[in-house]
């Protein structure tokens, strides 16, 4: 998380000034910055020394002042053309240290000068995302930095910073007459209704804030929201457009979850109590740990069947990837007891996919466009199959955005659509409970992620998390892509995104989903309570 990030971007000062590279003869300009010679500095400037040499982890001489809070030193290098948007090692900005250590004049100076407010570092945060939120959540942080760099000098004073960070935060964000260009008109087609955010009782302000920062996104794709059933705003960047069919990771558990529910309403399931292994007749004599045998149809739903997240191991992860998927019933361990504990499983919901096209007679495909996708008008792309012609329960459907705000639709009705119920209602309030919370698991840490998800817990195939005073489920892709449901706003956010496939490519993903999970974060705690 950023925390670390910080950390790591300071604590370089202790290393790196006592080491022979950095001290010589003549003061090096670090050393001059780090003493606070604002007139050695100067005598730099006049020679024309580098001003953006780096140490070994990438820190620039405005960086260090920063840190050590020489704010005219600071100034005097801004003033001298000091890179304001260079990086170090950990993807943070100058002007990302001047919010964390909060250096009021050094940022409006770096915003004077046209600092890029908008620069994530490498856990998706930008310098407003840091200081938005309260300072218990960064204290571990300080306290390390402080006990690190107490000896070169560095106070920081924590109730300063609990007093600045709020200002620092408003600081940081635009102002209204540059939002007012900020265009995120729904596009006229005859499968949403069309409205406005005034209309609908939103603050058009705090909506084109949320389009203004996705447009600095790289590897956002679209972005929707609906009010009251009415699409209210609409984007599309980078490879995204309206029509834009891509693998929406999972995003699709949530979609195997209604139509297990469905394939439950039409008697060809008898309960979620039935138990997984009764469905795989062909591996039951291959099993040695009986625990298996136990799992329930329900625990699978809540990932708590007891197989591990897939990443936690190379062994794991490279069965994923074998595209054989009912023998690793056998071959994964169970790493927990079922029923005991959270643990993400891809594995568990492919499973759940099967056990659907079994009862059914049919393919998970043709269920749902008989079931689900027809009756939503929805109509998906490519749904990749395992090597044995299943579809594949817990990942690559490809749907539009806008299809996507459906099916979110029909969840936040509470499984009707257009006056028809598609899921019984029952099956929607089940499938959006709360069955673990505040775990570890699947990049979640202690129930958070990111800097403004908190709370995080799981029902059927389905999220559940808080930001601000808000509450919400939400279906949740790899890359950042999400339905979100606000029920006490009867609101919906569609994010869409690059969903970095593959699996070296995967592991390429994290810092740019935790950047969409700050853009609806940051947006979901400015709303209004209703």
């Amino acid at each position: 998380m950023c925390k670390k990030s910080i950390l790591i971007s300071v604590i370089f000062i202790c290393i790196c000034f006592f080491s022979t590279e950095l001290i010589s003869q003549e003061m090096n300009l670090h050393m001059a910055v780090l003493q606070g010679n604002l007139d050695a500095v100067k005598q730099h400037i006049e020679a024309g020394s580098d001003l953006n040499a780096k140490d070994a982890w990438g820190s620039t001489p405005l960086t260090i002042a920063i840190t050590f809070d020489r704010t005219e030193i600071a100034k005097a290098l801004i003033d001298a053309g000091a890179d304001l948007n260079t990086r170090n090692k950990e993807g943070s900005t100058p002007i990302y240290i001047a919010a964390f250590f909060c250096r009021p004049e050094i940022v409006q100076a770096l915003l004077d000068k046209g600092a890029d407010r908008y620069i994530r570092n490498i856990s998706g945060s930008t310098a407003y995302d840091l200081v938005a939120a309260p300072f218990e959540y960064d204290k571990e942080i300080y306290d390390k930095i402080s006990a690190g760099l107490k000896p070169l000098g560095l106070v920081i004073d924590y109730e300063k910073i609990k007093k600045l960070r709020p200002r620092i935060a408003e600081m940081l964000r635009p102002a209204k007459d540059e939002l007012k260009s900020i265009d995120y008109t729904p596009l006229i087609r005859n499968d949403w209704k069309t409205s406005t955010p005034g209309e609908q009782g939103l603050d058009p302000m705090l909506i084109a804030e949320m389009y203004n920062d996705a447009a600095h996104m790289a590897k956002l794709y679209g972005l929707l929201v609906i009010k009251n059933g009415y699409l209210i705003g609409e984007g599309y960047f980078n490879k995204g457009s309206v029509e834009q069919l891509s693998s929406r990771a999972s995003v699709t558990k949530s979609f195997t979850s209604a139509l297990l529910g469905i394939a439950l309403e039409q008697d060809y399931l008898e309960s979620v109590n039935q138990k997984m292994i009764d469905f795989f007749p062909e591996v039951t004599d291959q099993i040695t740990d009986d625990r298996k045998k136990l799992i329930t149809i329900r625990e699978m739903l809540q990932m708590r069947a007891g197989y591990p997240w897939e990443e936690t191991d190379s062994t794991y992860w490279n069965a994923l990837w074998t595209g054989k998927y009912i023998d690793k019933i056998v071959q994964l361990p169970l790493t927990i007891d079922p029923g005991t504990g959270f643990q993400y499983s891809n594995m568990t919901s492919n499973w759940l996919g099967i056990i659907i096209a079994r009862v059914t007679n049919s393919d998970l495909k043709s269920f749902g466009e008989k079931n689900l996708f027809t009756p939503l008008n929805i109509e998906i792309g490519n749904w990749n199959r395992d090597w044995d012609g299943y579809y594949i329960g817990a990942a690559d459907l490809e749907v539009t955005a806008r299809d996507m705000a459906k099916f979110g639709l029909l969840y936040l009705n509470n499984g009707k659509y257009e006056g028809k119920q598609i899921i019984p209602a029952s099956w929607v309030n089940e499938s959006l409970q709360r069955y673990s919370e505040n775990f570890t698991s699947a990049g979640i840490e202690s129930g958070k992620v990111g800097r403004y998800f908190h709370d995080i817990g799981y029902g059927y195939q389905w999220w559940s998390a808080k930001a601000g005073d808000h509450s919400f489920n939400l279906a949740w892709g790899h890359g950042g892509q999400f339905i979100i449901l606000l029920h006490d706003l009867d609101m919906i956010i569609v994010v869409t995104s690059d969903p970095f496939y593959g699996k070296e490519n995967h592991f390429n993903a994290w810092q740019y989903e935790k950047a969409n999970i700050n853009l609806v974060g940051k947006f979901i705690k400015h709303l209004p309570k209703k």
